[in-house]
């Protein structure tokens, strides 16, 4: 097995989630060596055997999404011959994936593809296509209410949705556009929509030179539930000559000041996002040097890592900001929460002749507190809780690309007092 940069690979995609039954749900596409499209395997099984784990096709190519709900219902989209995008659905309860359910689309490349689901199992399937932004939301019933063209964007863009159970749903995306004899420039939008999962036309959050091109980079915007049912929204964008990272609740985004996450002084990228159990996120950023041409030196990348909740009167505060990862070829990185503690975990590869894996382990927060209750309330079904099958499904990928890379590396998050 042959391991690549996501960033250099857009066609290249791999996710796990926590599925039901305290298993992990692995939905992978490789299209090196094939013209024109690849096959999507769907691996579902429990940590502890590997070997034991069922290998479904789910999709005949890139690119692919999975997601998951509150109770541990499971959704995953591909795009299929038709054309047409396939979601398949596992609910909480269930051992297996339902048959798909098929959306006709039009003949052009699906270039970027995205999913969210809310506690009945409704899913909202969102997708680029054609220069433009597509939903669609499939409900539990069976029923699939009509598809919408969302709004314009440029090809493989950033693309992220949320669904509540209010019925409400919410899609942000980060598009670049090469300009002939100028920079890149890249355009971050965000749809809000009415009652019913309606999308009206998107509001332009931020528009900028980019000649990084980080409106491509995995990560650069990030929207997400948090356990309050609050959503945060995150976003790099190029203000006075650097990049910075901002955060607000996505219903204030227009009404109310955004927070600085980054340091103002440096140039910083947003790489991930996630929800803890204490109503926070934690995101995770990477900074860069310039080269004596400008560039960012991505080899002398710095790792570093905030706690971010969002406060009475929608604001969105920074705690416990700190630096995880020294200066190097740090790659694609990304973080999880454990429920059970509120430690983060972060892991990355780390680039150069001999790859390997690295992470950190973060303290939980000081003000959070297990609630006991839940634990003395008798046994639990699945067994395991779900934020921590999630952090298995991490760990099993990571794994893979430790012994692709053939070694491994261990650094310690240093706890904050």
């Amino acid at each position: 097995m042959r391991v690549r940069s996501l960033e250099s690979r857009p066609g290249l995609a791999m996710a796990a989630v926590g599925a039901s039954l305290g298993r992990i749900a692995l939905a992978a596409v490789d299209t090196s060596g094939i013209s024109g499209g690849g096959a999507i395997a769907l691996a579902q099984g429990r940590a502890s055997d590997p070997p034991a784990w069922s290998r479904p096709l789910a999709g005949s190519g890139p690119p692919l999404a999975l997601g998951r709900a509150y109770l541990g219902d499971v959704a995953v989209a591909a795009v299929t011959p038709g054309p047409s995008i396939a979601v398949r659905v596992e609910r909480h309860f269930a051992s297996d994936f339902g048959p798909p359910r098929s959306i006709p689309i039009g003949a052009g490349a699906v270039t970027a593809l995205t999913l969210a689901m809310d506690y009945r199992s409704d899913v909202l399937l969102a997708w680029q296509q054609d220069r433009s932004i597509y939903a669609c939301l499939l409900r539990a019933s069976g029923r699939t209410e009509p598809c919408q063209r969302v709004g314009p964007s440029a090809p493989y863009p950033q693309l992220e949705a949320v669904v509540s159970d209010n019925d409400h749903g919410m899609i942000a995306w980060s598009s670049s556009e090469l300009r002939k004899g100028s920079a890149p420039r890249t355009r971050i939008e965000l749809s809000l929509s009415a009652a019913g999962v309606r999308f009206g036309g998107p509001r332009l959050l931020a528009s900028f030179a980019d000649p990084e091109r980080v409106g491509l980079s995995p990560g650069s915007v990030a929207l997400v539930r948090l356990s309050t049912e609050n959503v945060m929204l995150a976003w790099t964008v190029a203000e006075h000559g650097r990049y910075l990272i901002r955060a607000v609740p996505p219903v204030f985004a227009f009404s109310r000041p955004a927070t600085l996450l980054s340091d103002p002084r440096s140039q910083a990228i947003l790489a991930d996002l996630a929800p803890g159990p204490a109503g926070e996120a934690v995101a995770l950023w990477r900074t860069a040097p310039r080269l004596a041409d400008g560039a960012l030196n991505m080899r002398r990348a710095e790792l570093w890592a905030a706690r971010a909740s969002i406060v009475p009167h929608a604001r969105v505060v920074l705690r416990d900001t700190e630096m995880i990862a020294r200066s190097g070829a740090n790659l694609a990185p990304a973080v999880a929460v454990d429920p059970a503690n509120d430690r983060a975990v972060a892991a990355w590869v780390l680039g150069g002749a001999q790859r390997k894996i690295e992470y950190a382990v973060g303290a939980g927060s000081a003000a959070y507190r297990p609630r006991a209750a839940i634990a003395a309330a008798g046994p639990r079904r699945a067994g395991v809780h779900w934020l921590r099958i999630t952090l298995a499904a991490v760990g099993v990928a990571a794994a893979v690309v430790a012994v692709a890379c053939h070694g491994s590396a261990a650094a310690r998050w240093p706890r904050r007092r």
